[in-house]
């Protein structure tokens, strides 16, 4: 590889001057018959001026070429790291303002379904069934009257279909149909009652019932303080019997022991007779209907 020198002012101004010796020396060209030795004598300087010239120019000569510099080494190539954008948040609705409408007519919501209530397990007693109850207290026919009640315990359970039962100790209601008292011997006293209901479990169940036998006596009313009474007085009169028929004590005895025996028999053939019917006494009753009832466990 040649290395260019660039020439120097010097070499540039002889230069000049050659170039303007030969544009002298093209218009001197046209005239012939110039002298011939003016022109060898132009010839020679312009000869020597070219000399001059390419004395002064430089020569072009072999330099050695430097190396070339040694490449930079090259810089790593950075790899584009793609970074998430955080989203850009979402723009809020503006609240627009309500546009008046029309009123719509309300429309009355439905009415829910009422739940069924759950069907109540029963069963039916049979017409015919036996009850066997237990007066709770005395009841006599002098001291009750019709119309007026009275409570008996059932003594024995009732099965009725579907498996309920009337338990034990349900309560039955009597009612006194009719109460008589006799007022003598000779008279009949009577006592008589009916089935109203049983109740058990905080229900009460209304019954058509009879009743076929219930567990009483007839006793004596009258206190024995009348009826002593009354032997006294029936003594004394056999007394005053025994003296005017017999005229001695004996007679008087006799008469006073009869009297007396007149007299009792007198107190007892006016005495009242009532029916009781004590307290535990059994009372047995049929039922004459049909009648439908519920576990006792059911409220």
């Amino acid at each position: 590889m040649r290395q260019y020198i660039r020439p120097s002012r010097s070499t540039m101004i002889a230069s000049m001057i050659v170039s303007a010796f030969a544009l002298a020396a093209l218009a001197a060209c046209g005239d012939k018959a110039a002298d011939n030795a003016s022109l060898n004598t132009d010839s020679t300087l312009v000869r020597d001026l070219a000399m001059a010239t390419d004395s002064a120019q430089p020569t072009l000569q072999d330099v050695p070429v430097p190396p070339p510099p040694a490449p930079a080494a090259e810089a790593p190539v950075p790899v584009p790291v793609s970074v998430p954008r955080p989203a850009a948040p979402k723009p809020r609705p503006v609240p627009s303002a309500p546009t008046p409408s029309a009123p719509t007519p309300s429309m009355p919501s439905p009415t829910p379904a009422p739940t069924p209530a759950p069907v109540a397990v029963t069963g039916v007693v049979a017409s015919g069934t036996s009850f066997r109850f237990a007066a709770n207290n005395k009841v006599c026919s002098n001291t009750v009257t019709a119309g007026e009640k009275f409570t008996a315990s059932l003594e024995e359970s009732v099965t009725a279909t579907n498996g309920v039962v009337i338990p034990e100790g349900a309560t039955g209601m009597f009612e006194v149909v009719d109460a008589t008292t006799a007022k003598n011997a000779n008279d009949q006293t009577s006592l008589t009652v009916k089935l109203v209901s049983v109740t058990y479990g905080g229900r009460t169940y209304p019954l058509e019932a009879t009743v076929q036998s219930a567990a009483t006596e007839r006793v004596r009313s009258t206190s024995k303080g009348t009826d002593a009474k009354k032997v006294a007085g029936g003594a004394i009169i056999g007394a005053i019997a025994g003296q005017i028929l017999g005229k001695s004590t004996k007679g008087t005895v006799i008469g006073a022991a009869a009297g007396a025996a007149a007299a009792t028999a007198a107190a007892a053939a006016t005495a009242n007779f009532d029916t009781c019917m004590n307290a535990g006494a059994g009372i047995n009753v049929t039922l004459d209907a049909p009648v439908t009832v519920r576990p006792a466990a059911t409220p």
